[in-house]
């Protein structure tokens, strides 16, 4: 029995080593994507397209989630003392949980309305298409996100450290009487919709998306080539099948890093510690994987985006050829100022 927990501490010890290590890598990736998908969604050629103006709102919530709750385990990892003052606080009990709950939440919804816009653009019936435009996306996004901000009020008013009695440990918890109420708000409800909701809305537009596209090109081959107006839409079609792309890539992934740590999330809520020693390695081992590719969601969509669209890799180097050109030509102007003074 020694041996094992021996063997079971030494585990935990390496898995803990390796997440040191895993979420510095996951932080740099997730904030530098997320930056980059930012400044690349903001370009004219990209910005007008409803689509990407939710993968620009994705991003930022990404951009947020990262500085939030990635940072906050890094500075845990390495420094006890500044995280102690930040992690035991009201306003982290409070505003931190809050901003957790609701920028998780947005990314989650943030991908389904994209996968609605394509589903809308990629349809042959003239009333969804009408669907697809910027400013619908706009009031959209603005909608979503009042509607989230209002819905996680609850843990600004509810939630506060409190003294367990049994325990004597000060904990963040509800102190309201209702406690039950926000286990199922925060605990199953959390989970459910960004583990099972989510991925389920994300296969249905995705699946119904590829026929949109598949039947659009079947009537596009069976009419005649003088039929202008379907001609037209068939071009409009070839324009956003680079946002097709990407989305479809993203619907993939999402579905496939979310899935373990939700399991794992809701174990926690239905089982104890396991006592059998192999269950617990596995439930080490499965925790610290799941909590690896929840982070990678948020980590993802710049490195899917390039690989996935020749136009956002376009967009890109134009950005990156705008930069350069003006740094060489401030540095040029200081030089020549430079040499005039001398």
């Amino acid at each position: 029995m020694s041996n094992t927990s021996f063997d079971i501490n030494r585990l935990a010890a390496i898995l803990l080593r390796m997440d040191s290590y895993m979420i510095i890598i996951l932080y740099i990736t997730g904030v530098g994507g997320a930056s980059l998908n930012i400044i690349t969604f903001l370009q004219k050629q990209l910005r007008r397209n409803p689509c990407a103006n939710y993968f620009l709102s994705g991003s930022i919530v990404d951009f947020c989630l990262m500085n939030i709750t990635l940072l906050l385990d890094i500075i845990i990892t390495y420094d006890k003392i500044p995280s102690n003052r930040i992690y035991f606080t009201r306003v982290w009990c409070k505003l931190g949980n809050y901003l957790t709950f609701i920028l998780t939440c947005l990314s989650s919804c943030f991908i389904i309305l994209a996968s609605v816009d394509r589903f809308c653009a990629s349809s042959l019936n003239q009333t969804l298409r009408k669907c697809s435009r910027l400013k619908v996306s706009r009031i959209v996004i603005g909608l979503v996100l009042a509607v989230w901000m209002l819905f996680g009020l609850h843990i600004l008013i509810a939630y506060d450290y409190l003294r367990d009695p049994i325990s004597n440990v000060t904990r963040c918890t509800v102190q309201t009487s209702s406690a039950t109420a926000f286990v199922v708000i925060d605990g199953y409800f959390f989970s459910l919709f960004n583990g099972a909701i989510a991925p389920f809305l994300l296969c249905v537009f995705g699946m119904t998306i590829i026929y949109n596209v598949r039947m659009s090109r079947r009537r596009v081959t069976a009419q005649a080539e003088n039929d202008i107006q379907l001609n037209r839409r068939s071009i409009a079609n070839r324009q956003h099948i680079h946002m097709i792309k990407m989305l479809l890539a993203q619907v993939l992934l999402t579905v496939i890093l979310n899935i373990p740590y939700v399991v794992i999330y809701l174990l926690g809520f239905y089982q104890s510690i396991p006592v059998d020693p192999l269950a617990l390695v596995l439930l080490i081992v499965f925790s610290y994987i799941g909590r690896w590719f929840y982070y990678m969601n948020y980590c993802k969509n710049f490195y899917v985006n390039t690989l996935t669209s020749t136009l956002f890799r376009s967009s890109l180097w134009k950005q990156f050829h705008v930069f350069f050109r003006y740094e060489l030509l401030v540095l040029t102007r200081v030089g020549v100022h430079f040499s005039r003074n001398n």
